[in-house]
Order: structure tokens, then sequence, then C-alpha cells
């Protein structure tokens, strides 16, 4: 179980938290997905494979779904996992089909409901990838409008879960006969660390930590930015942790305060966090995004890390200031950002918040939110 191959990304270890939470829980689980790598059926223990053929390279399969020839461009691999599936599913299992943004899951859910009369889940980890969210879309390349596509197989669902209110909000108004069956659950963070409260090395510098993808929705730069404003650079050390070899806005900073680390194994950037890093910073620089709750969040909150965040207006947004964790500002607001930064000079402030992460982090642990959808998924089978 340990070498599910998706599990590398932080929605990688959300994806393989909710599974051992639930089955933890007493759920029999078979998790089915596709093989981009392997072109065979590949089955161990109870992780089915089925291969994606590179016949339909994924580039192309998106252009034909952006133009409406495919409804999602894992079209043809729906229909194979759906040959497979249909004799092997039962009347009384649960499809819970799980979406990062593609239409492919939910699809396959609704065909083997529809053909074996199972009980159909829809677990959105991210809105439906170009349909309209609170009537925002996520960038301004061309594609074919999704609600119909989308509404077809929602209202073939027992159960919808979002995991923000902003996109629940967004079903909610675009299909109001879905009401009964719209439910938010937040994901938590997936295995709790305990934090020796002396374990942080002494510094008298603040030290704020970027962890993640370096892309143009993140734009990590945004904390880089904010520290050349800041008047005493000197109390400060900023850290980018992650690959920049492909991301050029970071590639020619020289200063003796900005520190780059690649990638580090799991266990391994945990110890790092708690021994070395002060605050953490979580950007995503996309009004639509709004949408999405970055899973540092819940990282930062189980490694105790008071945030800062250059954020739209949404879950994430609430999540950091309406509980005290940190501030969080609009993404495009460098001004606000510079404030929160000086505020976190104050130490007693920064140990305010961090008291406020320690208060509250167990209510933020997988094994106490998966409960919610435990009890929504008992309530099908009950």
């Amino acid at each position: 179980r340990s070498l599910y191959p998706y599990q590398k990304t932080g929605g990688g270890q959300i994806r393989l938290g909710q599974v051992k939470a639930l089955e933890r829980l007493g759920w029999n689980i078979t998790t089915v997905i596709p093989n981009h790598h392997l072109q065979e059926l590949t089955i161990e223990g109870n992780l089915i494979q089925i291969p994606f053929n590179k016949r339909y390279n994924q580039r192309f399969t998106s252009i034909l779904e952006r133009l409406g020839f495919y409804e999602d461009y894992l079209d043809k691999w729906t229909v194979n996992a759906f040959d497979y599936l249909k004799d092997k599913v039962r009347k009384g299992d649960i499809v819970f089909a799980t979406s990062g943004g593609e239409l492919g899951m939910i699809k396959l859910g609704s065909l083997l409901k529809n053909e074996v009369s199972c009980r159909f889940v829809v677990n959105f980890h991210d809105p439906l990838n170009y349909s309209l969210v609170n009537n925002q879309k996520l960038d301004n390349k061309f594609h074919i409008s999704r609600e119909n596509q989308e509404l077809n197989y929602l209202g073939n669902s027992d159960l919808i879960i979002t995991s923000s209110k902003v996109n629940q909000s967004s079903l909610l108004s675009k299909y109001p006969q879905l009401k009964e069956k719209i439910k938010n659950n937040y994901f938590g963070y997936v295995k709790k660390i305990n934090i020796e409260r002396d374990e942080r090395s002494n510094s008298n510098k603040l030290r704020i930590a970027y962890v993640g993808n370096m892309g143009t929705l993140q734009k990590p730069e945004i904390l880089y930015e904010v520290y050349k404003k800041m008047p005493d650079k000197k109390s400060i050390e900023i850290y980018f942790i992650g690959d920049i070899s492909s991301y050029t806005p970071l590639q020619d900073i020289s200063d003796s305060n900005v520190k780059f680390i690649n990638f580090m194994p799991h266990d391994e950037f945990l110890d790092f966090m708690s021994e070395n890093i002060d605050i953490g910073f979580v950007s995503l620089t996309s009004d639509y995004l709004g949408a999405c709750v970055p899973s540092k969040i819940y990282e930062y909150i189980n490694l105790e890390l008071p945030m800062i965040g250059a954020l739209p207006e949404g879950d994430g947004m609430e999540i950091v200031n309406d509980n005290g964790y940190g501030v969080a500002c609009k993404y495009n607001d460098l001004d606000g950002l510079l404030v929160a930064i000086d505020k976190f000079t104050d130490r007693n402030y920064l140990n305010s918040i961090k008291q406020n992460l320690i208060n509250d982090k167990e209510l933020w642990n997988m094994r106490s939110r998966i409960k919610e959808v435990d009890f929504l998924l008992r309530g099908l089978v009950d």
C-alpha cells in the first residue's frame, strides 16, 4: 500500500490519506487509477491500475476535450475501466469517484451506477476544470462549456462532497435541485507529527519558507518581492523548497538571506521545517482558485507553523485569518504582506499565533475530519 504511485504530491498524499483513514474506520476499499507507465493491467493487493493507452496522447486528448469531441481527456480510459469493472462492482458497493479537476472518474462512477445500480459518490478535491465557479473560469484558454456534462453526472450521484465551501456554494448556486446532496469536508493533515516545543534552532532571524510547486499559479516569487521591500532585510531569511529548474522567476536571485533547497524525502522535510522555519508561506494567484484549499495550509497546521498567505478570497484565506493561524492577504496586496511580515517580527505575536495552532491542531487531523465523510457514507448504506 505504501507504493501507491500517486502519493508524492500534496494532492497524492491527501488521496492516499483518505483511503487509509476510511480503512481504519472499517471500510473495505479497492482503489482504481490510470496507469500512465505500463500498458498492462496491474493488480497489487487492493490497488488496480488500468492502462492509459499511450496512443491517446494526453495533450492531444486534452485538445479534443477543449473542442468538445471528448467529454474528458480520460474518455478512452473511462471506457476501458468501465468494461473491466462492470462485472466486478456489485449493487451494494459504493463507487467513490475522486476528481482532481478531471471529469473521467465522475463519468466512470455514473456509468457504473447505471449498469449495476450501485451507490455513486462524487468526491471533488478540486472543482471540475473549466467549469464555472461563481461565474469564473480557470483561465482564458478556450474550452467548451462543461456545465451540461457536470449536471448530467452530478445529477446521477447519491452524494457530492466538496473540499471547499466556495465550490460547495458555487454548485448550490448552479444546481439548486441538488441541494440535499452537496456537502463539504475539509481534508485536514494526513498524519499527526509531534513537535518538541524547543525543537526549533535559535536564530535572531525570522525564517519564512515557501514549499511546493514553483509555477505561475503559485508565483512563489511574491515572497521575494515582499522581502525586497523590507527596510531591515538582515532580520529576515527566506527559503524556497522545491524544484526551480524550470521556473525562471526564481533563478537569478543572488542574496545570502535567500536559500534554495530541492525536494527532500517527506520525513526529512518535516524534520527540517520543525527545526529551522518560523513561518510557512502559501500562495495562489487566481481568483478562481479561491475554491481550492492548498494542502500546504494543513501541513503547516500539523507543523504548528504560523502562516503568511498571498491568496484569493475563499476558504484558504478564511482558515488562516478567522482561526488566528496567521495573516492572509489578497495575492496582489504586497503592502499588506509587508505589514504581515513586520507583525511577525514581534516574537510575542508569533508565539500567540503558534499557540492558536497548538490548541486547534487535533481538529484538523484527517482522522477527525474524515468522520464527517464516514457519517455521510454510512447514511447511504443504512
